[in-house]
């Protein structure tokens, strides 16, 4: 048959495919479509019985205890992988078997359908199978040549009894049949791997003879591509042995029983309805169900088939998982030097979200991982294995599984998130990292943090409760505790991390003072002598009756791949700046306040109208340097303030005096630069990118087409200072260690004299 008859009757038949036994229906088909020229041979049963291509006894008589003889004759469209007698009575001979009579049936039908292929596949077909066919162009046919490699076959395990846990009743799992690898030299091409060496490595009994062509799993091939009137033949040297699942393998060495366990904590039972109505009746079930693990995002490494979607093609044929699995005493090892240290005290007890990250710390979701590609990964690749550790492997019907013979800490855990997982009292903190959906960003070997972990204590000093059961954070509300929003849990996360550029240390400095700007925009760390504040908290000592201790003693937890790790004895929370201002400047009416004296020139100035904001703050997000108490009272008896004359405080502090407003109201304007008038990326600090230079203030011009004088602004390290053109130098006042009264939408330094 001619290639592009062929192909056109490939695509017409392609729903086909997911039939398991093609009937009569099938030689329709076959008549309608596929044209069989005269020279054709016969059925795939007369070209094996014919003794032309070698002895095929043992092998046909298997395909007849299985029931498949009507295939080969001429009912399915195959491809068939025949070993020869000579490879079949030394695979009998290795299970303990004298003949092919001696096999159970059930044992015959899984191998001898191992052989058998739904459609039929020549040699080029097989090099480079190509899900959506051959009318693919020349490039569409180069792109990932070979890397659809699984083939669907005809064997399959019957249904198994299963105890489902959550309903503590038998239920029957169906399994789908099994796919085939076939690896082509194109394969190993497109992975830029030696074909040999990494297929010999989970083939040791075999031998990789396909440069031209492919190995069928276990066995080389002797002859491609016989042509008989119902599809290809291809002889192999060995017996084709069924791969099993991950699972299977897994459990079938108890080596790995406590990986597997951990696994489990995942798994769960799950009804299929379409595979209940095409087969439920047939096994006497209500119900067929299918053992899986997705919900927790690992992969169905129970499960034959890598998606469960029929029509998924492409899927199906490519997708593979690895499982690298530690062994139970590598695990062990681990717990000792990592949970331990923690706080917990057995396996068992370790937090399941955790225990839930290690294990997906150790599947490499979508593509198998051959030897060569843990010696040589790619530069974005970190498989956190070498091939040292393995010392067992198995190729699966599903991808690959690899034993560990240890541990080394894996890379999430090495991360700046790793004492999060360690320790015990950090689950609250844990939680809120896995509900805020942000873990892989901390996990990152590309950034940088400085990251603060608080503990439970400290999220129930904020008036939020950790649910352990469900991995949940909760805060009261009229309606009894409810779970907090993922939003919620972000601010709490961005509010005790800093993104740190790759040059600067991560570590917090013991001794003199510094500013880090956290993950939450507009927030900042203040440290002073080994000591860490919030600005929301360093902004309670506005209040006069704040009684609360400002600063809080931190302590260093670890020194990770991606930054440092530290823990405070803070009383709660770092919170976020939630306040206004703005409005908390206009309505302040208590002297005590550091700005008092000069908002109530503000309202002078007709700045303030009642409770209404100040009319400055309504042009963005603002900076303003505001002269100290003292500073203004000075100024006024000195008739240093233009718009005020014979201007007073009293003992209650009532400004008095006379005001030309509009005069008034351009003067104080020079105290604000705003982002009306300027780009604000950072409020002014040492080290700041608030840099030393002009800005602009508000202030009016009295000249038309003159611009105000500009504001220039120093930070010389040491000190921070402000100087209106034509005025007095002002310098920010030390009191508060320079650190500004930051808020989401401003933020202000107090300043010793007026302009």
């Amino acid at each position: 048959m001619n290639n592009m008859k062929k192909a056109t009757f490939l695509r017409k038949m392609l729903w086909l495919l997911f039939v398991p036994f093609l009937a009569v229906s099938c030689e329709d088909k076959m008549s309608e479509h596929y044209e069989v020229p005269d020279w054709v041979p016969g059925s795939a049963w007369e070209v094996l019985s014919s003794g032309e291509h070698g002895n095929y006894s043992i092998f046909l008589e298997g395909v007849e205890r299985a029931g498949y003889k009507a295939m080969l004759e001429g009912k399915s469209i195959l491809t068939i992988m025949a070993p020869d007698d000579e490879a079949f009575q030394a695979y009998l001979s290795k299970k303990g078997y004298a003949s092919i009579k001696d096999m159970p049936v059930d044992e015959v039908k899984k191998v001898i359908g191992y052989h058998l292929l739904y459609y039929s596949y020549n040699k080029e077909d097989l090099v480079n199978f190509r899900p959506n066919g051959s009318a693919e162009t020349d490039e569409e046919q180069n792109e990932d040549a070979g890397l659809y490699y699984k083939h669907r076959t005809k064997s399959a395990d019957a249904p198994t009894m299963e105890m489902n846990p959550a309903t503590g009743s038998e239920v029957m799992v169906y399994h789908r049949e099994r796919f085939l690898p076939v690896f082509s030299y194109r394969y190993f091409q497109t992975l830029g791997l030696d074909a040999k060496r990494n297929y010999e490595y989970f083939y040791p009994n075999s031998t990789w003879t396909g440069d031209d062509g492919f190995n069928v799993s276990n066995a080389s091939v002797k002859e491609y591509g016989i042509i008989a009137n119902n599809g290809y033949i291809h002889t192999v040297r060995q017996v084709v042995e069924p791969l099993e699942t991950i699972y299977k393998e897994l459990k079938a060495s108890g080596n790995y029983s406590t990986f597997l366990s951990l696994y489990d904590a995942s798994g769960y039972y799950e009804p299929n309805d379409e595979l209940t109505e095409l087969y439920a009746d047939a096994y006497g079930v209500d119900t067929l169900y299918q053992y899986k693990h997705e919900a927790n995002g690992l992969p169905n490494i129970a499960c034959e088939w890598a998606v469960d979607d029929m029509i998924n093609f492409n899927y199906l044929t490519r997708v593979a998982y690895t499982v690298f699995a530690p062994s139970n005493a590598a695990i062990d090892d681990f717990f000792n030097r990592f949970w331990k240290v923690g706080g917990y005290t057995s396996l068992d007890e370790v937090d399941k979200l955790a225990m839930n990250t290690l294990v997906r710390e150790y599947i490499w979701n979508g593509t198998m991982v051959f030897p060569e590609m843990l010696e040589k990964p790619a530069e974005d690749v970190d498989y956190n294995v070498t091939t040292d550790q393995i010392e067992e492997s198995h190729m699966c019907v599903n991808g690959l599984m690899y034993g560990l013979s240890h541990m080394d800490t894996p890379s999430s855990f090495s991360s700046v998130l790793g004492p999060v997982f360690q320790y015990k009292d950090a689950r609250s903190f844990l939680y809120a990292v896995n509900g805020a959906g942000v873990a892989n960003s901390y996990i990152s070997p590309d950034a940088k943090y400085t990251l603060i972990v608080p503990n439970s204590t400290q999220f129930e000093n904020s008036g939020i409760y950790t649910v352990y059961a469900s991995q949940g954070l909760q805060e009261d509300t009229e309606d009894g505790r409810v779970d907090i929003s993922a939003s919620a849990k972000q601010n709490i996360v961005y509010m005790h991390s800093a993104s740190i550029a790759s040059e600067v240390s991560s570590e917090l400095p013991t001794n003199g003072t510094a500013v880090l700007p956290l993950m939450a925009s507009w927030n900042f760390w203040f440290v002073k002598d080994g000591k860490i504040t919030c600005n929301a908290m360093f902004n309670r000592q506005l209040n006069p009756e704040n009684v609360k201790e400002t600063f809080a003693t931190f302590t260093k937890l670890a020194d990770e791949d991606n930054g440092t790790v530290y823990k405070t004895d803070a009383e709660s929370l770092f919170e976020l700046e939630s306040g206004d201002l703005a409005r908390s400047m206009a309505i302040c009416a208590d002297k005590r306040y550091v700005y008092y004296n000069f908002v109530q020139l503000l309202k002078k100035a007709n700045l303030i109208i009642g409770e209404n904001l100040m009319s400055t703050f309504g042009k963005g997000r603002f900076v303003a340097f505001i002269p100290t108490n003292d500073a203004i009272q000075k100024a006024l008896q000195e008739g240093r303030i233009p718009g005020a004359t014979n201007a007073s405080f009293d003992a209650e502090g009532n400004l008095t005096g006379t005001f030309d407003a509009e005069v008034l109201k351009n003067y104080l304007n020079s105290y604000f630069i705003t982002s009306m008038q300027n780009t604000i990326m950072s409020y002014p600090y040492f080290g700041s990118s608030f840099k030393t230079g002009k800005y602009w203030s508000e202030r009016v011009s009295t000249e038309e087409g003159v611009l105000p004088p500009a504001l220039n602004y120093e930070d010389n390290g040491t000190s921070l200072s402000i100087q209106l053109e034509g005025f007095r130098k002002c310098n920010v006042v030390s009191t508060y260690s320079y650190f500004p009264f930051a808020y989401e939408d401003g933020c202000f330094h107090l300043i010793d004299d007026v302009f």
